[in-house]
C-alpha cells in the first residue's frame, strides 16, 4: 500500500470494484418461469365483493378460490400469506410500491385530508411525499443524535388537535423507540404506521419491526435487504385498515352499492396500485432469503465496527443489538459520523479522499425532506397551496424554516458519512479495504488539509449516498 494518498497521486488502497446485488439463485427463476409458462401476469379485477373477503386473513386468502380476482393472482396471495407467517400478523399486503404504501395505510387508517401527520425530518423524500397523497399535512420533527429515528419529545411537542398519526421513519435499520410511541399514541388517540423500509427483520422486543403498531410498509426496490424490482408490502393486524387498503390499492369504489355509508367511502378513492404477479414471484424467493442477507449486512457491520473504533474524528453510533434495550437493528447500511474539528478536514475533503482510495461512500440525504422547495413553499396541488390552505381545517399553521431540526441538520450537513457495501456479495474482506482506506486517509489527513486549496475540483454537488461527492447544505433564503 501507498503511504501517499491516492487524491495526492499515491496508489489507492483497493482497485477492484465492490459488487453489491440481489441474492438470486434458481428459486426465483424457478417461480418466475412458472408464473410465464402458467400465463400470470396480473390476475386482479375490480369487483364488489363482501366484507368477508377484504377482512380474509392473507394466509387464508392464498388459497381463497373464487375471490383471486380481487385478493390478486396466485403469487401475489401466496407472497402475502407467507410474508405474514414470517412477520407473525394475520394481513400482509403486497403493493407496487412502499411509496403508495405508506399513503394507503395512513388513508385506511382513517388520516385524511388536512390532517396532520408527525414525522421525522430526515428520511428519503417518498416518505414525506406519501403523506401529501390524501391532503394531509406532514409535521417534521427533530432525530435522536445516536439512532436517526424521530425524537419522541419531539414528537408529544408536535402534537395539535389536528394531528391524526405519528409516521416513524426506522432509519438505516435501526428502530424508533416504539415503547415510548405507543404510549404517545394511545393518550391523545392518534393511530401509528411505521416506514420499515430500511428494517426488514429488526425488532422490537418479541415483535418485528413493523408489526407493533396499526400498520407497517416495507420496501423491495431492489436497493433493499430484499427486493422483488418495485414494490412494497403492507402489514397490519387490524382487519379494517387490511379491508381499507385492500380497495384502495384495487378500484376501491367498484366495491360499494347505492347504501353505502360516507365511512365507507371516505378515502377510497379507485386508483391502481397492484403488485404483479412476477414482482411477487420474486419476493416469494427473496422473503426465504431474509435471514440469511441480513445475516451478511449484520457480519460486515461488525467487522467495520471492530476495525474502525478508536480513529479520531470518526465515531461509532452505537448499535442497538448490544445497548440491552428492546430495539434490534439490521444495518442496513453502516453509518460513521464524522467530526470536522476533531478531524481537522472537511467531511468533503474526507470523503472525496475515501473515494479516490477506492471505497464507495457517501454522505446522506441531500437535504431535510423540509427543505425541499414544495414544502418551503407551501405547494403540492395546484397553485393556491393545497393541501395547506383552505382544507377542511381551514389554513393550516404548519411552515416549513431552516434550523426547525438542529440535530437532523447537522447529520446531514456535517456529520453523516454512510457507507453502503455491507451487503452481499460484500465480504470480511472487503470490509476490512474500507476500513484500511479509512484509516490511512485519517493518517494523513495533515497532507490533505495542506493540499485542499489543489483539491476544490473534487469536492462539490451532492447525491443519495451511492454516487458523486457530497451534499450541499440546506440554506435559508
Amino acid at each position: 500500500m501507498s503511504e501517499k494518498l491516492a487524491i495526492l497521486g499515491g496508489t489507492p488502497v483497493r482497485t477492484k470494484p465492490f459488487v453489491v446485488e440481489p441474492m438470486i439463485d434458481e428459486a426465483e427463476e424457478r417461480l418466475v418461469l412458472q408464473a410465464i409458462r402458467e400465463k400470470n401476469f396480473s390476475r386482479y379485477i375490480g369487483i364488489a365483493v363482501g366484507r368477508d373477503v377484504l377482512e380474509m386473513p392473507s394466509v387464508d386468502a392464498a388459497d381463497v378460490g373464487d375471490y383471486w380476482h380481487f385478493l390478486g393472482g396466485p403469487n401475489v396471495r401466496a407472497f402475502g400469506a407467507e410474508f405474514a407467517r414470517k412477520f407473525g400478523v394475520p394481513y400482509a399486503i403486497p403493493i407496487s410500491s412502499a411509496t403508495v404504501g405508506i399513503g394507503v395505510a395512513l388513508a385506511a387508517s382513517g388520516v385524511g385530508p388536512g390532517d396532520e401527520v408527525i414525522l421525522p425530518a430526515i428520511s428519503f423524500s417518498a416518505t414525506a411525499n406519501a403523506v401529501l397523497m390524501h391532503d394531509s399535512i406532514p409535521v417534521f420533527v427533530d432525530v435522536d443524535p445516536d439512532t436517526f429515528c424521530i425524537d419522541t419529545a419531539a414528537v408529544e411537542k408536535a402534537i395539535s388537535p389536528r394531528t391524526k398519526a405519528i409516521l416513524p421513519v426506522h432509519l438505516a435499520g435501526n428502530v424508533s423507540d416504539m415503547g415510548r410511541l405507543l404510549g404517545i399514541a394511545s393518550r391523545h388517540g392518534l393511530k401509528i404506521i411505521e416506514d420499515a423500509c430500511q428494517a426488514i427483520g429488526a425488532a422490537w422486543g418479541n415483535q418485528k419491526a413493523g408489526s407493533v403498531s396499526d400498520a407497517g410498509v416495507f420496501s423491495f426496490q431492489q436497493s433493499k435487504n430484499i427486493m422483488t424490482g418495485e414494490g412494497g408490502m403492507i402489514i397490519t393486524r387490524n382487519p379494517d385498515i387490511a379491508a381499507r387498503a385492500r380497495l384502495i390499492l384495487n378500484h376501491g369504489e367498484l366495491a360499494f352499492g347505492e347504501d353505502a355509508s360516507e365511512d365507507d367511502l371516505a378515502n377510497i378513492v379507485g386508483l391502481n396500485f397492484r403488485m404483479p404477479e412476477l414482482c411477487a414471484a420474486v419476493g416469494r424467493a427473496q422473503l426465504a432469503k431474509l435471514d440469511k442477507v441480513n445475516d451478511w449486512r449484520t457480519r460486515n457491520a461488525d467487522v467495520l465496527r471492530a476495525e474502525l473504533n478508536g480513529i479520531p474524528g470518526i465515531s461509532l453510533p452505537p448499535s442497538q443489538r448490544t445497548t440491552g434495550g428492546p430495539a434490534r437493528e439490521v444495518p442496513h447500511f453502516f453509518t460513521l459520523l464524522f467530526d470536522e474539528k476533531q478531524a481537522g478536514i472537511p467531511r468533503a475533503l474526507f470523503v472525496a479522499a475515501l473515494r479516490e482510495e477506492g471505497v464507495p461512500v457517501g454522505t446522506g440525504y441531500a437535504r431535510p425532506m423540509y427543505a425541499a422547495q414544495h414544502f418551503r413553499k407551501r405547494i403540492a396541488y395546484g397553485r393556491d397551496g393545497w393541501p395547506w390552505k383552505g382544507n377542511v381545517h381551514g389554513d393550516s399553521p404548519v411552515t416549513y424554516e431552516p434550523d426547525m431540526c438542529p440535530v437532523a441538520e447537522d447529520l446531514i450537513a456535517n456529520r453523516f458519512v454512510w457507507l453502503y457495501h455491507i451487503a452481499y456479495s460484500s465480504t470480511e474482506s472487503d470490509m476490512q479495504d474500507v476500513a484500511a482506506a479509512i484509516r490511512k486517509v485519517m493518517a494523513h489527513r495533515a497532507a490533505l488539509a495542506a493540499a485542499a486549496p489543489s483539491l476544490a475540483h473534487k469536492l462539490g454537488g451532492h447525491n443519495a449516498g451511492r454516487i458523486g461527492l457530497a451534499p450541499q447544505q440546506f440554506k435559508s433564503g
